[in-house]
């Protein structure tokens, strides 16, 4: 190899290097998406579960502002279904502001199949998730009974359960997930 050629190696190896250590950190989910950067990741929760596509999902805090309501239900369970149509309008006002919700479903193997259809019927904008061996509502929800949705902090601290829901519910809900949350940016 000439010597003229050293220094050009050198300098292809230097940014195959360089170019090795930054893409990690950019990163691309399954359907060609960015995702999150580790320094764009305020606290993983340590909750990893399924999605509809069948890819993982960890649920993260992007800020120390994030609130997460994690709504258990199943596509037998009528209330569940009415509770999380009425989380769609929630999710839509306060998203904005930190807002996550995760619809998680606790269909077992003779109905985890409907699941894809009701999210689709319901238009539901925030993830849907499967615990279908109920292991996630166990921790938070040991009698099991559904709709139940635990509210968790940026840090993954509980700061609200509820066990039900009645029309009306959701009115009590978005007050005090409107509390939780920083108050709307300034209209520019």
């Amino acid at each position: 190899m000439a010597t003229s050629e050293i220094p050009k190696l050198s300098q292809l190896l230097v940014g195959a290097a360089l170019s090795l250590c930054i893409a990690p950190s950019l990163g691309c989910d399954k359907s060609g998406g960015a995702t999150a950067a580790p320094s764009d990741v305020y606290a993983d929760l340590g909750i990893t579960l399924t999605n509809l596509e069948d890819d993982d999902v960890t649920i993260v805090s992007q800020t120390a502002d994030d609130v997460h309501v994690l709504a258990f239900w199943a596509t037998w369970c009528v209330p569940c279904t009415g509770e999380l149509a009425k989380m769609k309008g929630i999710y839509d006002r306060l998203h904005d502001r930190g807002l996550n919700i995760y619809a998680i479903s606790i269909d077992g193997p003779d109905t985890i199949s409907r699941v894809p259809g009701f999210a689709s019927e319901g238009e539901w904008p925030f993830p849907v998730l499967y615990d279908p061996e109920t292991q996630l509502l166990a921790r938070y929800n040991p009698k099991g009974d559904i709709p139940f949705y635990v509210i968790l902090d940026a840090d993954g601290n509980i700061i609200k359960s509820h066990q039900g829901y009645v029309k009306g519910d959701e009115t009590e809900l978005e007050q005090f997930l409107t509390e939780q949350l920083p108050a709307p940016a300034a209209a520019e």
